[in-house]
């Protein structure tokens, strides 16, 4: 894992028989073990506010990052070879805080919330956006909880 300053998991992958799931499994696996994946956590809030991020998996504690307005915090990753590799933060700042999945080794979650061998998560003012890449911007994924 390389990393870079500046819960729970729905699997798609469940089926009935040990065939279709050695066959549904078999492509995220040896994807996941052939590829990086990366993901940024972006201050965007406005009032040069200052946004703290703690991000972790069951296994590797990034640690606790505070970004200034306008930097990023990254780091890039394999996800392990029975592909359940999860990785979430908390982050707060003077208005609220918010816990909450950055990488599933899910298809609709990577689908719906990252271009599947990255991942961009927005700290704003009004909630947290994820980037999109079907509709090429960022688009509202949580709001913040009060604090």
């Amino acid at each position: 894992m390389r990393i870079t300053d500046g819960h729970e998991c729905n699997s798609a992958w469940h089926t009935k028989t040990k065939i279709s799931k050695l066959a549904a499994c078999q492509a995220p696996i040896t994807n996941s073990l052939l590829n990086h994946f990366t993901e940024h956590v972006i201050n965007n809030l406005n009032n040069s506010s200052t946004l703290e991020a703690h991000c972790k998996s069951k296994d590797d504690d990034l640690g606790l990052r505070r970004l200034a307005a306008g930097t990023e915090f990254n780091w890039t990753f394999r996800v392990n070879f029975w592909s359940t590799t999860l990785f979430f933060c908390d982050l707060r700042w003077a208005n609220g805080h918010k816990a909450f999945d950055v990488y599933c080794p899910d298809d609709q979650f990577l689908a719906k919330k990252c271009a599947y061998n990255f991942c961009r998560w927005s700290a704003r003012d009004d909630g947290i956006y994820a980037f999109s890449e079907k509709k090429n911007h960022y688009v509202l994924a949580h709001k913040w909880d009060p604090k």
